[in-house]
């Protein structure tokens, strides 16, 4: 599988660039990040700044987010580390996991499947068998509307947490 390159600005924001992006989408992008210096959002995400942080649409913190459920945190990671237009399936999502964090905080493959099939009857995945074993996922739309991209380094903190 082909990950996206990760671009770090100077003020630690990181973008990361699809491989599978067309040249008037990456235009497009660094135009954005060049006149707002950070990295354009959906409008069903744009955040509101409270007292108690960055707060999205949903009225939930990337932090309540996390601690929801074990669902919610294989949403963020897929949002946050996997490349929108790639199919994956569990054993990248757990390879993926493995190099960013060296420990399986979200589950060994079985268990990751499991929620990959109920992200996909909640119509946050696209998914694609070849066989019984061989079964692939795409981020939909709507999982990129409804879950925030999350920093790394707020995601190393969140993994301290459990």
């Amino acid at each position: 599988m082909v990950k996206p390159s990760e671009i770090t600005l100077p003020d630690g924001t990181v973008i990361k660039v699809s491989p599978d992006m067309t040249p008037d989408q990456i235009t497009a992008m660094i135009s954005a990040v060049k006149l707002t210096s950070s990295i354009p959002t959906s409008p069903r995400l744009e955040p509101e700044i409270e007292q108690s942080g960055i707060t999205y649409i949903d009225d939930r913190t990337v932090d309540e987010i996390w601690n929801s459920s074990k669902r919610e945190r294989v949403a963020l990671f897929i949002r946050t580390f996997m490349a929108e237009t790639l199919w994956f399936n569990a054993k990248d999502i757990q390879d993926q996991q493995l190099a960013i964090t060296g420990t399986l905080s979200l589950g060994e493959t079985s268990a990751i499947s499991t929620y990959l099939t109920r992200l996909y009857e909640s119509a946050f995945l696209d998914r694609k068998k070849q066989g019984t074993r061989n079964v692939h996922y795409r981020v939909t739309p709507k999982l990129s509307l409804e879950y925030p991209l999350m920093e790394t380094s707020h995601f190393q903190v969140l993994l301290q947490k459990l």
